[in-house]
């Protein structure tokens, strides 16, 4: 059996290079490009408004009683030509994937299919809900609740 003590003093010389070459690494260039969360919201980038387009048209599909707004439906005239078309597709691709959920089946127990959509729904209505985090005001509920 190892002498812990040695045992112990590796693992944390490991730990120690690690956080020191993590810590002082040089910034690389495309970092400098990435979208940093706070900015994955970013509406005027044809991308991000339609990933939340997608989302806002995914949840009122999915999702009870939840219609977009017209925030969320005044999206797409923002945008002409090739940027219309990044927008379009992103927005293709979200609602997709939104209405593939509709098809979850558990035959044994649909309890699991039921959390997902409502799980789902909550974290969407966090990001762009009335007050979300990231692109609010894309989505409100359609009928007081």
């Amino acid at each position: 059996m190892p002498n812990l003590a040695k045992l112990a003093a590796r693992l944390f010389a490991i730990a120690l290079v690690a956080v020191i070459a993590t810590a002082h690494a040089p910034a690389i260039a495309e970092d400098a490009t990435a979208p940093s969360p706070a900015k994955f919201g970013d509406l005027t980038n044809p991308r991000d408004a339609g990933i939340r387009y997608g989302q806002a048209a995914g949840m009122a599909a999915v999702c009870l009683d939840m219609k977009p707004t017209s925030k969320a439906e005044a999206l797409a005239s923002a945008f002409t030509g090739a940027d219309l078309e990044k927008f379009n597709v992103q927005a293709e691709t979200v609602l997709k994937s939104w209405k593939k959920t509709l098809a979850c089946a558990h035959t044994a127990d649909p309890n699991p299919c039921r959390l997902a959509h409502q799980l789902s729904c909550k974290e969407a209505y966090k990001e762009i809900g009335p007050a979300g985090s990231v692109a609010p005001g894309l989505i409100e509920m359609s009928k007081a609740q």
